[in-house]
């Protein structure tokens, strides 16, 4: 599956962009990190828009996102978003224990997937301390894990490709790859190589993320792997 997230700081523009992923997207991705102020009302409207499964993501500033209110406001921004039917919420490893404990007692109620998520935005750390950090995050309570990285050297991409292989072996679903230009090529291997998804931005210049290849050309890519296999 590929996912393409929507960045974007107001209702207008987010609809537009929700729209257009409609067409191409498997998984769209709301970044609720993004809006200065949202309702209930105006995510309601953004999650009725959305014609794929949903993640809906709220990243404070310290994992790279841009909420900057209390952890308290943006774990409820989380279940507000699943009591209105996201289909998967992501939530940070480093979460306290507590707020992610209210996540788990909401599924109850309103049974969103849940993405426990890691992310290395400078790095890739060596293959073993993945594989610790890994085995620390399969303990938790989730439905998928998410292990990003920042490729350095092409060396960094083989050891996320380590790490998928292991996830397989452990009958675990993880979501893994390298941020960066340099972990390009890692964003479209993690699907054949088990990734339970990977991110594409919607067009060239749309990126959340530094090195994220637009949608279009990486199914075109995949349509060559295809032929190739």
């Amino acid at each position: 599956m590929i996912a393409v997230p929507i960045a974007a700081k107001n209702m207008q523009q987010a609809l537009v962009l929700i729209d257009e992923a409609n067409k191409d997207a498997d998984v769209i991705e709301l970044r609720l990190d993004y809006f200065s102020a949202l309702s209930e009302a105006d995510l309601k409207r953004l999650l009725g828009a959305c014609k794929r499964p949903v993640i809906c993501t709220c990243r404070r500033k310290e994992e790279g996102g841009l909420f900057n209110d209390s952890e308290n406001k943006r774990i409820s921004v989380l279940k507000r978003a699943m009591k209105l039917g996201c289909d998967y919420v992501d939530v940070e490893f480093e979460t306290k224990k507590e707020l992610r404990d209210e996540i788990l007692l909401h599924k109850k109620l309103y049974p969103a997937k849940i993405i426990l998520s890691k992310h290395y935005f400078g790095i890739t750390p060596e293959y073993a301390e993945l594989e610790k950090v890994f085995k620390k995050m399969s303990k938790q309570k989730h439905d998928i894990l998410k292990i990003v990285t920042k490729a350095n050297s092409n060396d960094d991409n083989k050891i996320i490709f380590s790490l998928l292989k292991h996830a397989k072996g452990k009958g675990e679903r993880l979501i893994s790859f390298c941020m960066g230009n340099i972990g390009r090529d890692s964003r479209i291997l993690c699907l054949p190589l088990g990734s339970y998804l990977t991110f594409a931005s919607l067009s060239a210049g749309k990126e959340s993320a530094e090195g994220q290849i637009p949608i279009a050309e990486m199914k075109k890519i995949y349509s060559g792997l295809r032929v190739m296999f």
